[in-house]
């Protein structure tokens, strides 16, 4: 009897979490490509394209699962940066209103207290190109931040003929420096979210014309069975998982996708296209 060959695993992640699928049951990877709507598909069924000749449809795995589509999380993380840069044009005004007219000075003064910073501080990636990127943040906005407590200083400590000329200074510095510098910093983040972590790709499997659109393909290993977890709950509430597994390089569990569920749920939406 011939031995069965044993092939790796594909590892991808879907908000967050770790699910794979045995290679050899996909023919192709793909990052998504432009495509069609199907008018009255069910939600998770959400296009399709065409690939060799072939036209592939697509089964999306966050919607599947009853999650948020990354196209949501995209703008919601699009918003929130928007957000920022506007608070971040609030705050500069008040200094310069601060600056003018005196009185209290009542905004973040902790470059790590306003909501950017907090964002920045609990945010964590593996990705070394974003980590480069928001790095870069990190000195200009302490500068912009820095900022109304030198105003404070310089009005308590610089003679009256040099106090105009010192505010002047720290305004400029902050409006026309710092500030400029992380507008430009944080509309460069969306762009680099929107093309590496909100890049989908397509899993095109073997023999049929289906692809699942997951977030990210983390790598291709061999991979064990957790045995003592067959019955996981979160396996037996959702019929698309089959068993869960572990890896020596990746951290967490991974769940299987049970490419039969996945197979037999093709054929009978095949009936509606």
């Amino acid at each position: 009897m011939e031995k069965e060959i044993k092939c790796p695993y594909i590892i991808f992640k879907i908000a967050g979490s770790l699910y794979c699928i045995n290679s050899k049951y996909i023919s192709t990877i793909l990052q998504l490509p432009e495509y069609s709507t199907i008018p009255a598909a069910p939600a998770n069924i959400t296009g399709m394209f065409k690939y060799r000749d072939k036209v592939i449809n697509m089964m999306d795995l966050r919607i599947t699962f009853g999650l948020k589509p990354i196209t949501e999380e995209c703008r919601d993380f699009e918003q929130m940066i928007d957000a920022r840069k506007q608070d971040h044009i609030n705050w500069v005004s008040e200094l310069e209103r601060f600056i003018k007219d005196g009185g209290s000075f009542n905004l973040a003064r902790d470059p790590h207290q306003c909501a950017l910073g907090k964002w920045y501080d609990h945010f964590t990636t593996d990705n070394t190109a974003i980590i480069s990127h928001l790095k870069k943040i990190e000195e200009p906005h302490e500068k912009l931040h820095r900022a109304a407590d030198e105003a404070d200083n310089c009005k308590r400590d610089c003679e009256n003929c040099q106090e105009s000329e010192c505010l002047r200074k720290v305004l400029a510095c902050a409006k026309d420096e710092c500030m400029p510098v992380i507008l430009k910093l944080l509309d460069q983040t969306k762009d680099l979210f929107r093309s590496t972590i909100y890049k989908e790709m397509v899993l095109i499997l073997d023999q049929i014309q289906w692809g699942i659109v997951v977030d990210e393909i983390v790598a291709v290993e061999d991979l064990e069975v957790i045995s003592k977890r067959h019955d996981d709950p979160m396996i037996n509430h959702c019929s698309y998982l089959g068993r869960v597994m572990e890896s020596e390089k990746q951290k967490g569990l991974i769940f299987e996708l049970n490419p039969e569920t996945l197979l037999a749920k093709f054929k009978d939406l095949e009936s509606m296209f």
